[in-house]
């Protein structure tokens, strides 16, 4: 009985230790297809998506600026900004995109939307309510 249970109980605490290290967080592997599933998805597909969506943070940030909850200054730097990361997205794009520049355009964006939320809610010397 003990030539089975010794063997089993350490095989036993031997996959307990080794599940943790399985559950650890590893960064996305970008088969990209979150986009235009069903249309066959290529580099050109996701620069076209990615151009849009700055388009769209730059509307937010005009749009912002003219109700006035973001400054002049905070404005030109958001739309500076957004700029840059529509002439990124254009050059990566002329020979197709790879992974590993989608990745790096989706995270500015990314960074992008954070910094203008966080901009539009730092109230710029407005009182409070």
């Amino acid at each position: 009985m003990r030539k089975f249970l010794i063997p089993l109980v350490a095989a036993g605490s031997a996959l307990s230790l080794a599940v943790p290290a399985a559950a650890q967080w590893a960064p996305p592997v970008y088969n990209y297809q979150p986009y235009n599933f069903g249309y066959g998805f290529n580099g050109f597909n996701f620069a076209r998506s990615m151009t849009n969506r700055v388009q769209r943070l730059r509307a937010d940030i005009h749009n912002l600026h003219v109700r006035r909850i973001l400054s002049f200054a905070e404005a030109r730097s958001l739309d500076t900004e957004a700029r840059t990361v529509e002439r990124r997205i254009y050059n990566a794009s002329r020979h197709g995109i790879t992974n590993r520049e989608a990745r790096n355009v989706e995270n500015r964006v990314h960074r992008l939307e954070v910094r203008i939320s966080r901009e539009a809610r730092d109230w710029n010397g407005r009182p409070r309510r």
